[in-house]
C-alpha cells in the first residue's frame, strides 16, 4: 500500500513539473513573426488595401487590421471608432453606412503622408473586412483587432462568420492559424472564444510607462481559458517574463516595434514575433 501511494505521489509530481512544457498551441513555437501593424503602414496609409498589397510584397508573415461596424452592419476596416482622424469627414463608423463610408477617402493627408504607390484615389477607399480577404488571396495571414465592441452589438459574431464564410478558421499549409483574433477587450475575445473555441486569440495587454510585465497568478489562470498568447507593450517586456509565459504555454509578441536594434532585442529574448510598421525592419 505504501509503495502504491509513493508512485502515485511521484506521478502526481512528475506531472505538476511536465505542466507547461509542451507547446500546446496553435500560434508557432519556432520562428519571429513579423506582424505588419495596419499593413505597411510606415510607406501607406494604414488599413488600406495599398498598405496591405506592401506587406505583403515585404514577406510579412501576417498583417494586422482593425474592425468596426457600418450602420448597416458591414465590417469595416479602420484603426479609430470616428473618420475625422484620417479622411475628410468626421463622426462616427457606427452613424454611417457603408455606402456614405464609401465616398470617403483614407489618404490620411492631415498627417502629411505621402503614398508611395501612386495609386489612384480610389485605391485608398476605406475597405469592407471581405474586400481585403479577398484582394489578399494567397500566403498573407491575418490578426484582426476588434476594437470599441460596446458599440457594436454583435460584431464578435459577426466576424467569426465572415471568417467561416471565407476559410480563415484553420491552418495553412505551414502550420501557421490563417487568422488570429486579438483585442484589449477581454469578454469581446471570451465571447469569440465560446462561439468557435477553435480561433487563436490574443490578448493585448498595456503596462505604463518604465513598468515591467507581470502577471498575477489570478490573471494568468484567467488568460489560459480562452487565449493562445499575449500582445504586450515592447518597453515592459522582460527575459523573465517572456520565460514565465513560455513555461505556461503562451506565445508572447510585441507592439509596435520600429527599431530594428529593438527587433533584435526582443528576437534574442525569445519573443514570438513583433508587430510593427515597416515589415522590411529588419531587412539587410
Amino acid at each position: 500500500m505504501k509503495r502504491l501511494l509513493t508512485v502515485c505521489i511521484t506521478a502526481i509530481l512528475l506531472a505538476a513539473c511536465s505542466v507547461g512544457t509542451k507547446w500546446d498551441n496553435p500560434m508557432p513555437e519556432d520562428g519571429f513573426l513579423v506582424i505588419a501593424h495596419r499593413g505597411a503602414s510606415a510607406y501607406e496609409p494604414e488599413n488600406t488595401l495599398p498598405s496591405f498589397e506592401l506587406a505583403e510584397e515585404l514577406d510579412a508573415d501576417y498583417i494586422e487590421l482593425d474592425v468596426h461596424l457600418t450602420k448597416d452592419g458591414e465590417l469595416v476596416v479602420m484603426h479609430d471608432d470616428e473618420v475625422d482622424r484620417t479622411t475628410e469627414s468626421i463622426g462616427k463608423i457606427k452613424d454611417h453606412t457603408l455606402a456614405e463610408l464609401k465616398e470617403l477617402t483614407a489618404d490620411e493627408d492631415k498627417d502629411e503622408k505621402v503614398a508611395v504607390s501612386g495609386r489612384n484615389e480610389e485605391a485608398y477607399e476605406i475597405p469592407t473586412l471581405v474586400e481585403v480577404i479577398e484582394e489578399m488571396k494567397g500566403d498573407i495571414r491575418f490578426v484582426i483587432e476588434l476594437k470599441d465592441t460596446e458599440q457594436y452589438f454583435g460584431i464578435e459574431e459577426k466576424l467569426v462568420d465572415v471568417m467561416s464564410e471565407y476559410g480563415l478558421i484553420g491552418t495553412d499549409s505551414k502550420g501557421y492559424p490563417k487568422a488570429v483574433v486579438h483585442s484589449f477587450d477581454e469578454e469581446a475575445l471570451k465571447k469569440v472564444h465560446k462561439i468557435d473555441p477553435s480561433i487563436p486569440l490574443l490578448q493585448l495587454i498595456s503596462f505604463d510607462d518604465g513598468e515591467e510585465a507581470e502577471l498575477s497568478k489570478k490573471k494568468l489562470k484567467d488568460l489560459l481559458s480562452y487565449a493562445s498568447g499575449i500582445g504586450v507593450s515592447y518597453e515592459a517586456l522582460t527575459p523573465p517574463f517572456v520565460n514565465t509565459m513560455h513555461g505556461e504555454g503562451l506565445a508572447v509578441y510585441a507592439y509596435t516595434v520600429n527599431d530594428a536594434e529593438a527587433a533584435l532585442r526582443l528576437k534574442a529574448m525569445g519573443v514570438n514575433g513583433i508587430h510593427t510598421n515597416e515589415p522590411d525592419l529588419l531587412d539587410e
